[in-house]
């Protein structure tokens, strides 16, 4: 996606939606795709939503950002160029919205009010995306994949029976999930990773952590994790793999 091609919808938005307000979101639809009520109770958990991401990233709460919803994928790629059910970027939300596709309120916010203080790489930024739906959304991605009832970690050792986990290296090179081989084992094991670091570690050094990743070498990130958690990198890794296998 380059940047002409979003300028091209985004600068028209207002003659292609529809919009309904809140505080801090505009939500933009299709005329007809949405009831009145349908959209102010999305939008009244988004707005929930954002109060909860903004008190872990403790940032400032006067952001606004836009939403775009779209009746299916198809339309969805059509305008924007964009495959998939979810895209954040800049201050925007992107997803398809129907009766069998409905994306929680926190992922995709997660990413777009995280860029707010950083971009990190996809181990950092899809890791706290899904970790966050999951404390905030109950589970929300484990309802999304077809597990509603298990937690992180535990669809994590279940998946990985049959591929095993990557390495924290490995993932910390990726400039994202979506492209890998067996996608969801990885969203499921940077999620389980950002879990291990906020509570081993405490909240303030991972939000370090978030703030000084940036897009490095994978060589540099592992320094700056080195620097900011006082342990080498393998020795992080070593006391997440054996944490997640006594807790499950």
């Amino acid at each position: 996606m380059t940047k002409g091609q979003e300028a091209e919808w985004l600068s028209n938005k207002d003659s292609i939606f529809t919009s309904t307000s809140s505080q801090h979101f505009n939500l933009y639809t299709f005329k007809g795709h949405l009831g009145t009520k349908t959209r102010l109770d999305l939008l009244k958990k988004r707005e929930i939503a954002y109060h909860e991401i903004s008190d872990f990233f403790e940032i400032e709460t006067s952001l606004s950002f836009n939403i775009f919803l779209f009746k299916n994928e198809q339309i969805k790629y059509y305008l924007t160029g964009h495959k998939g059910f979810g895209w954040g970027f800049d201050n925007n939300i992107v997803e398809v919205f129907n009766d069998l596709v409905q994306m929680d309120p926190y992922h995709e916010l997660s990413h777009v009010m995280g860029y707010t203080l950083n971009q990190p790489p996809a181990l950092i930024d899809e890791g706290t995306a899904v970790y966050l739906s999951q404390q905030f959304g109950d589970k929300a991605f484990s309802r999304l994949i077809g597990y509603p009832t298990k937690s992180t970690n535990e669809i994590l050792l279940m998946l990985s029976k049959k591929d095993g986990l990557k390495s924290i290296s490995t993932l910390l090179s990726y400039d994202e999930f979506g492209n890998s081989n067996n996608a969801t084992l990885d969203y499921c094991q940077a999620a389980s990773f950002v879990e291990f670091l906020t509570r081993e570690f405490g909240k303030q050094k991972f939000l370090e952590l978030f703030k000084s990743l940036s897009n490095t070498k994978s060589t540099e990130a592992e320094m700056i994790f080195e620097r900011i958690y006082h342990l080498e990198m393998n020795q992080i890794e070593n006391k997440w793999r054996k944490q997640i296998r006594a807790n499950n």
